[in-house]
Parts: C-alpha cells; sequence; structure tokens
C-alpha cells in the first residue's frame, strides 16, 4: 500500500516551494499518495499547476500572518479554527504523514498534526526571520517529528531551537534536468525575447517583494550601463497587489540611476525561454537558501552571480 502523505502549505502565491511540492509529488506518484493542501486566497495557479501534472489537492481557507494589522488579527482570530480543520483532513483522509511546507513560520500542519496523532516533517529553506517567528518556532518545533533542510546553513540557523539529536535530512530544491538542459526546446515568449535585442541580458527570477533583493539587480544593471555594456536586465515574476508599492519603488530607483532597460515580463509558468536567453542569472536574495530559480539556471549551464545572502547554501 501507497505511503499517504499531506504537504501543506500556507502561502497560495506559486513560487519555489510550491512549485517543488507540485514537482515531487507527482515523481514520487508510483511510490506515495500526495495530496497538497493549499490556501485559496492567490492560489489560482498554484492549482493550475497541480492539475498540469495530475497532482491532487484541497483548497482550504487558511490565513497567513503579514504586517497588516487586520491580516494580523485574522491570523491570530482563525487559527485554532484552521489547526482543527487540517486535523479533521488529516484523518478523514487517513494521512500517514505530514509534510509542513513553506518555512518556519507555518506552523498549522505541524500542530494539526499532532492533534491528528500523525508523524510529520518540517521543511525549512529560509536564513533570516524576525523574533516573533523564532519564538514561535522554538515553542513548536518540539512537535515536530523532523526536519527538512535546504543546505546546512539553513540547519545551523534553527539547530539551537532544534538541537543535535532530531531526525533531519538535506535535500535541494528539486530541477528535472531533461527539462532544464541548455539543449532542451523551450519555446514561448517570442516576442518578448526579441524586443531584448541582441546585446548582454541578465535575468533574475522571483516574485516581486522586498527580500528578494531586486534593489540590487537594478543598482547592478545600472553600473553596468554606465560601464559602456548595453545590458538588458529583466526581472521574471508576478506584483501582488500587496507589493505595488515596492514595484513603484523599484521604478523610481531605475529613472533615478538612468536605467531605461529594465523589464518587468511578470509571472510565468514556464522560466526557460527567459533563462535560454540570459547571458548571466543573478540572484540578489537578501536570505534565501539556494532558491528554486538558481537551480534552474545552473541545470541550463547559466553562469550565476549571487550576493552573500543568496549564498548561504554552498557549501
Amino acid at each position: 500500500m501507497k505511503l499517504r502523505i499531506a504537504n501543506v502549505i500556507e502561502e497560495g502565491k506559486l513560487g519555489g516551494p510550491q512549485v517543488r511540492m507540485v514537482r515531487v509529488a507527482a515523481a514520487l506518484n508510483d511510490r506515495a499518495e500526495t495530496l497538497i493542501v493549499m490556501p485559496r486566497a492567490n492560489s489560482t495557479p498554484f492549482r493550475e499547476m497541480c492539475a498540469r501534472h495530475g497532482v491532487p489537492y484541497r483548497v482550504l481557507p487558511l490565513t497567513r500572518i503579514t504586517r497588516e494589522w487586520r491580516a494580523a488579527l485574522a491570523y491570530a482570530l482563525f487559527s485554532p479554527w484552521e489547526v482543527w480543520r487540517l486535523a479533521r483532513l488529516f484523518r478523514r483522509e487517513r494521512v500517514d504523514l505530514v509534510h509542513a511546507s513553506g518555512g518556519s513560520w507555518q506552523v498549522k500542519a505541524v500542530i494539526a498534526a499532532r492533534l491528528a496523532g500523525i508523524p510529520s516533517v518540517w521543511h525549512l529553506n529560509d536564513t533570516l526571520m524576525p523574533g516573533w517567528v523564532h519564538a514561535l518556532f522554538r515553542r513548536v518545533a518540539p512537535l515536530a517529528g523532523g526536519f527538512i533542510y535546504t543546505s546546512r546553513r539553513v540547519r545551523a540557523y534553527y539547530g539551537r531551537y532544534v538541537g543535535t539529536d532530531r531526525p533531519f535530512a538535506f535535500v535541494p530544491p528539486p530541477v528535472d534536468v531533461h527539462e532544464f538542459h541548455p539543449d532542451a526546446p523551450c519555446p514561448g515568449d517570442e516576442q518578448a525575447i526579441a524586443r531584448l535585442g541582441d546585446g548582454p541580458v541578465m535575468v533574475t527570477v522571483g516574485n516581486v517583494n522586498p527580500i528578494k533583493g531586486f534593489e540590487t539587480f537594478i543598482r547592478a544593471a545600472a553600473r553596468l550601463r554606465s560601464l559602456g555594456h548595453g545590458v538588458q536586465a529583466v526581472i521574471v515574476g508576478p506584483i501582488f497587489d500587496r507589493q505595488r508599492a515596492y514595484h513603484r519603488r523599484l521604478m523610481a530607483l531605475a529613472r533615478n540611476l538612468g536605467l531605461d532597460s529594465i523589464h518587468f515580463v511578470g509571472g510565468r509558468s514556464d522560466v526557460r525561454p527567459f533563462l535560454a536567453r540570459a547571458d548571466v542569472y543573478v540572484c540578489p536574495s537578501l536570505s534565501e537558501s539556494w532558491g528554486m530559480a538558481l537551480w534552474e539556471a545552473m541545470a541550463m549551464a547559466r553562469p550565476v552571480v549571487l550576493t552573500p545572502g543568496a549564498a548561504t547554501g554552498i557549501e
């Protein structure tokens, strides 16, 4: 009988963790039945990806915490009910193992698994969290049966709370090296690619938000232009309503630096056409440890440039 896994995430926006969840579920289909559980908000592209890969999913009204006071209040009020619903879902689906994805602030699946009497593993992939997340993680971590780290630096970051005697594994983001291959055909976005011209192109991929460090990407592009390199700078990633103000700040920065070759092309279900066109891939993130897009770029034999924050997974 196949192992039944519930893989839970409290963020519905399609990004590296969500892509990883779908890829792993599809790859393990012969050995495990994976049910992905996600919030309703902002999850349409995530659901569409699950459907394309034949991965079953459930949508629940899971709140997420932000600095906005209404969202924080909703999180505090509804979290107990959401944990109860998760525990009920785990029992109803006869889940054997709960996989808590998304990082250290996503505690509901771990708590619900304990309430349902089901073992859980917690997937950790970050190295920069505010103090309240540290406090929350320290209290909930004993409930998890084991941990998955994307790098040794991530383990070191959380090790003081987890200890050295807990089961763990290092698992980097999965990439299909046949799909992400420098010689693999990757049609699409022909018009957008053509607008970049024949000069050098630098590319970065990620949802537009401050933790991605796109200011560094823009300053680097402006510096290269000032040195006479006609580089085109491409940011591939959606701009959600909550980040419109941040996007405006990035555009203002580009204008102030005289950079007129910055391209926000929006989110893409397939980023390979832009990676194939890139002369260099840049990961300017402040704290992400070995993000998915970085592995994809390397699989396509693109040279990569990283900030110290993005390089926290390098041994």
